[in-house]
């Protein structure tokens, strides 16, 4: 039997939005390849009923369960034996609970055996003797000078003189003709007016501009706060800033297209607002250049790197906060299906499926915080 070692070992949660909630979120601990039985066994927590065990295509019958372990067989043809070395996705999805995916290497390199011998070390050879140093010559005669050399490049110049006294004031000259407006530009982060509502938090200066948004001095990024309460106060049908909203990255089956509501309603509604009536209003705190932050900045506004300790573990600065994944822009370099989110509830990182399955029901969600400057 071989058990998989914490360096083959990764775990990504999904979250779906057609799930119904469970006592807790189901947790892989640990999964047990038998080469002898063709079994796979899956321990961990939470498990839920009806458990459905495939290991990337290839879908495995299920021989027992309970709430903490799955024995699954490998599909007749199909021993592990068999399969090329590496690691294969294990996703093991329950009846109204959610599904939870792990890394199973097989087929991996046994343990390296046992070094030889060292053979015994040759004798050294024999050093060859240094021979005598010849005598030293004499001094030949001076030669005659050579012909005058090119000149040279000019020198560089030399530091300025001191500035001479300031002359005596000339006379006011007519004032010109006003110019014409300049276009309206978007409010640079530190135009933030409100000093007195200045924290400092985790050595830094955080201010709270009081028009909705926060500034941190210490990256000179501007943030997006929530509205309402994680239990009410808003209407995620029509605020997309309220704390309950959560949204799709991709719409696109795959997940390499950014046209989920992420972008397309979140960063949107910030941007290009549109008032009550129809007619275009200003964008959001008067800045029209908002963004989804990368998993570095999101990472920055933690109250501590994981475990946090509280949840969620963001300062109250930031106003409400929910104990959810945060999007990040941020794609995985390994799978670019796959995007970077921050878990708020204990500060940890991992990766999230960018689009929908193969099931277009399913929509993975998260929540989402905007960000402006930096960039």
């Amino acid at each position: 039997m071989r058990t998989l070692t914490a360096l083959g070992v990764f775990f990504v949660l999904a979250i779906y939005s057609a799930t119904a909630p469970a006592a807790g979120l189901p947790l892989v601990i640990s999964a047990t390849v038998d080469y002898t039985h063709n079994t796979l066994t899956i321990s961990g927590q939470n498990f839920g009923a009806s458990p459905t065990v495939t290991l990337d295509a290839l879908a495995f019958g299920t021989q027992s369960s309970s709430g903490s372990q799955i024995v699954a067989n490998f599909p007749s043809g199909k021993a592990p034996v068999s399969f090329t070395p590496g690691t294969y996705f294990l996703t093991v999805t329950f009846k109204n609970q959610l599904p939870t995916i792990f890394g199973v290497d097989i087929g991996a390199n046994g343990a390296v055996g046992p070094a030889g011998p060292a053979g015994a070390t040759g004798a050294a050879g024999v050093a060859g003797a240094t021979g005598p140093a010849g005598p030293q010559g004499i001094v030949g005669p001076m030669g005659p000078p050579g012909p005058t050399g090119a000149q040279g490049l000019q020198g560089v110049a030399g530091a300025t003189g001191p500035t001479g006294p300031q002359g005596s004031q000339g006379a006011t000259g007519a004032q010109g003709s006003v110019g014409p407006a300049g276009p309206s530009g978007s409010t640079p982060p530190v135009a933030c007016p409100a000093s007195d509502h200045e924290r400092l938090v985790q050595g830094g200066h955080y201010f709270d501009c009081g028009d909705g948004t926060v500034l941190d001095l210490s990256s000179g990024l501007m943030w997006e706060t929530s509205t309402g309460q994680p239990d009410g106060g808003c209407d995620i049908r029509t605020d997309q800033r309220c704390v309950a909203s959560q949204f799709n990255w991709s719409a696109t089956t795959g997940g390499t297209s950014n046209d989920g509501s992420l972008f397309t309603l979140f960063l949107q509604s910030l941007n290009t607002p549109v008032s009550a009536d129809g007619s275009s209003s200003s964008c959001f705190a008067n800045h029209c250049d908002w963004r989804i932050p990368t998993v570095e900045e999101l990472r920055g506004i933690l109250l501590a790197q994981a475990p946090c300790g509280v949840s969620p573990c963001i300062d109250g600065v930031f106003g409400t906060s929910v104990a959810n994944y945060y999007w990040s822009v941020s794609s995985a370099s390994a799978d670019l299906t796959h995007a970077w989110v921050v878990f708020f509830v204990d500060g940890t990182v991992v990766t999230l499926s960018k689009g929908p399955g193969s099931d277009p029901r399913f929509s993975i969600l998260a929540s989402a915080r905007a960000v402006r400057g930096g960039q």
